[in-house]
């Protein structure tokens, strides 16, 4: 992240239930029709637990991220458009943080999961597919 600004392979900690999560920022801001404003795709990354089942579409590993330190996996049916000057807002505020950006074969991997998985809208999907490809 730039000064709080929302980039493609970014990556901010979203306080999510009892502790943060990590989200990846899919695309650089772009002018979102539907919303009126600057907005960006931002996928939610939870822990794998072994009595709850999980989407299996994209798994990361312990070193896939610097945050990531146990096997993990990307939340599709959780990810969510963003106001670009919304997410600077809570990077600025305190409310989220940024991490390092994410390597480009993560990314991809990432990526391929939104064609993969059953668990993307498809409000979700027709935003990927018109600024995220």
């Amino acid at each position: 992240m730039n000064l709080g600004n929302p980039f493609r392979k970014g990556t901010i900690l979203i306080p999510t239930g009892p502790c943060n999560h990590l989200h990846i920022i899919c695309n650089n801001p772009v002018f979102y029709p539907k919303l009126a404003k600057e907005c960006v795709l931002a996928v939610n990354i939870s822990t794998v637990t072994t009595d709850i089942p999980y989407d299996i579409s994209c798994v990361l590993n312990t070193g896939d991220h610097p945050f990531i330190n146990r096997q993990s996996y990307v939340y599709y049916r959780k990810a969510d458009i963003f106001g670009a000057t919304a997410v600077a807002k809570n990077v600025a505020d305190g409310s989220f943080t940024t991490h390092q950006p994410i390597d480009d074969t993560v990314f991809s991997k990432v990526l391929l999961g939104f064609s993969i998985s059953d668990e993307v809208t498809p409000k979700i999907r027709q935003f990927y597919k018109n600024y995220c490809i």
